[in-house]
C-alpha cells in the first residue's frame, strides 16, 4: 500500500471583509451633497455629534472637512513605504481638531463619539453568511489551525463583529492592522501572523479577495495564496497568477486538501 503523503498545509488565515464577512458600501446612509445623492457615514457622525450638543457648522461644510480629513490621512497612510497603519483614534482626532466651533478640551471626546458612530454605521453595512461558521468548525475539525489577518484602522470594532457573527471563537490569532502598527503587505504583519498561528510560513494558506494586499503579501511572506474571486477579474498584469483561485469561499477546502473528506459517506 502507498504511503499517504503528508498534508501541505497545517494552518489557514483568512482576510475579514469580502471574504468571511461581505461589505456593501452601497448600504451606507444616503445623503445630498451639492445635488447630489452620496452614500457616507459622515451624515452619521455629524448628527451623533449634534445630538451630544457639540457646536458644529452646517452639515455640508462638516462633510467636506470629513473627505478632506479622510484624503490626508488615507494618503499618508498610503504612501508610507513601511506600510503603518494609522489608527482610526487618529483620524477621528484630526477630524475633531478641524473642528474649529469645538473648543480643543472638547475634542477629544468629540472625536470619540464621531468614530463610535461611523464604526457602528459602517458595521451596519456588512452581511455574514452562516454557512462560514461550519466552513471554519470543518477546517478545525480536520485538525488545522485557522487564524484572521485583517486590515482594519479599529480593532475593538472587529472583535465586537467577529463576536457578533460567532466567528471570535473559531479563529486564532486574531491580528488586525491597527492592533500590529501595520497593514498588508507588509512581511512584518504576515511573519506576526506565522507566528501566532504556529506554523512554518510555507505550511500556511492565506485566504483573501484583495490581490494586492492577499496575495502579494502572502507571497512575499513564503505563504501559499487562494485569491477570492467571485466576479473572474484578471489576474493583474505582471503578476503571477495565486496558488489557488476560488469562486466562493468553501471552495478553499479544496485547496486544503478536505474536499475529498467532505464528499465521503
Amino acid at each position: 500500500m502507498p504511503k499517504k503523503s503528508a498534508p501541505r498545509f497545517r494552518a489557514v488565515l483568512f482576510d475579514l471583509f469580502d471574504t468571511l464577512v461581505d461589505f456593501d458600501p452601497n448600504r451606507f446612509p444616503e445623503v445630498e451633497i451639492n445635488g447630489r445623492p452620496e452614500r457616507t457615514t459622515s451624515r452619521a457622525a455629524y448628527d451623533a455629534l449634534f445630538a451630544a450638543g457639540y457646536s458644529l457648522p452646517g452639515y455640508p461644510a462638516f462633510h467636506v472637512l470629513w473627505m478632506e480629513n479622510t484624503r490626508e490621512v488615507w494618503g499618508e497612510r498610503d504612501r508610507d513605504p513601511a506600510l503603518r497603519e494609522v489608527s482610526s483614534r487618529e483620524r477621528f482626532r484630526r477630524l475633531a481638531a478641524r473642528l474649529v466651533p469645538i473648543p480643543p478640551r472638547e475634542r477629544e471626546p468629540a472625536a470619540g463619539v464621531a468614530r463610535e458612530a461611523h464604526m457602528k454605521a459602517l458595521i451596519a453595512s456588512t452581511d455574514f453568511n452562516q454557512a462560514n461558521l461550519g466552513l471554519l468548525g470543518r477546517i478545525r475539525g480536520a485538525g488545522l489551525r485557522a487564524g484572521l489577518l485583517s486590515n482594519f484602522d479599529d480593532g475593538d470594532t472587529v472583535r465586537a463583529l467577529l463576536a457578533r457573527t460567532g466567528l471570535l471563537p473559531l479563529l486564532d490569532p486574531v491580528l488586525i492592522s491597527e492592533e500590529a502598527g501595520y497593514r498588508k503587505p507588509s512581511p512584518r504583519l504576515f511573519g506576526l501572523a506565522a507566528e501566532g498561528i504556529g506554523a512554518a510560513p510555507a505550511e500556511i494558506l492565506f485566504v483573501g479577495d484583495n490581490f494586492a494586499a492577499d496575495v502579494l503579501g502572502a507571497r512575499g511572506a513564503g505563504m501559499s495564496s487562494a485569491w477570492l474571486n467571485p466576479k473572474g477579474a484578471p489576474v493583474p498584469e505582471g503578476s503571477a497568477p495565486p496558488d489557488f483561485e476560488l469562486r466562493r469561499l468553501e471552495e478553499c477546502l479544496g485547496a486544503l486538501g478536505l474536499e475529498e473528506q467532505r464528499k465521503a459517506p
